[in-house]
């Protein structure tokens, strides 16, 4: 019996990255998953880890920008696996690149849509079922983009990115407290890794400022990466009623262990 049986979880981003390495945690940890994602292939091979090692989990091609995509991800996952216990809004995009004058608002628009607003749709979607049964567990990914420019550094002409990020953790803290005395708990977690995203971050800043790539994660040894399932263990805990007393916090795994690998 793990942390999460019998609990239910809804995984967006999670074909990749750190909503892949998530998904795979909390299936560890005894929840059954729903993944969702717009790239099926990517979905559908996580799934089938996930079943491999004995667990349920289904996979819904969703576009969280679509309110029909959403109410399809919920109204599936309700009716295969059960009333959704636990979510975590991670779908996110890198977004515009550069000076603010040299980017196009229809972009920005498209950033928050995925960033902010498809927390918004999956949020509205997965509480009034936690509200009336009183236990429930939100959590949104955010950056340390959100407050300090250290994810990358001097990341200034990826302002949109950062903008979404800071207004994901205060939607996070004031959601957290419309919940407080309704048994659901909000969080916001800063996550570091390596990626694909991070990389096509690093990479769209190198060209717009004429600099030479940096290293990406083909570039780089494993044992030099900063691996997407040393932040997982952050996201059981929250999803668990180990932390049914922390609400309305943002929290950072800002200490990355050995790989996992090595401790076993």
């Amino acid at each position: 019996m793990g942390l999460l049986s019998d609990k239910v979880a809804v995984v967006t981003g999670a074909g990749r990255g750190v909503g892949r390495a998530v998904a795979f945690e909390l299936a560890e940890a005894g929840a059954a998953v729903a993944l969702a994602a717009r790239t099926v292939s990517e979905i559908e091979s996580a799934a089938e880890t996930i079943r491999a090692g004995g667990h349920r989990s289904i996979t819904v091609p969703t576009d969280v920008t679509r309110q029909s995509e959403v109410d399809t991800l919920f109204a599936r996952t309700r009716e295969e696996l059960g009333e959704v216990d636990i979510l975590v809004n991670n779908a996110a995009i890198i977004g515009p690149t550069g000076k603010l004058w040299e980017t196009n608002l229809s972009d920005w628009h498209d950033i928050f849509d995925i960033n902010l607003f498809s927390m918004v749709r999956c949020a509205s979607a997965a509480l009034p079922s936690m509200v009336e049964r009183g236990c429930g567990k939100i959590i949104n990914v955010g950056s340390t983009a959100g407050w300090t420019d250290s994810w990358v550094p001097g990341n200034a002409e990826q302002a949109a990115y950062a903008a979404t990020k800071a207004a994901i953790m205060r939607f996070s803290a004031c959601l957290a407290q419309q919940v407080k005395g309704d048994g659901v708990n909000v969080n916001c977690v800063g996550v570091s890794a390596h990626t694909r995203m991070s990389d096509e971050a690093r990479l769209a800043l190198a060209r717009v400022r004429g600099t030479p790539p940096p290293p990406t994660m083909d570039d780089l040894p494993i044992s030099q990466q900063v691996l997407p399932e040393t932040n997982a263990p952050l996201f059981v805990f929250l999803a668990s009623s180990m932390s049914d007393y922390i609400t309305g916090q943002y929290l950072e795994a800002n200490q990355m262990p050995r790989r996992r690998s090595e401790h076993r």
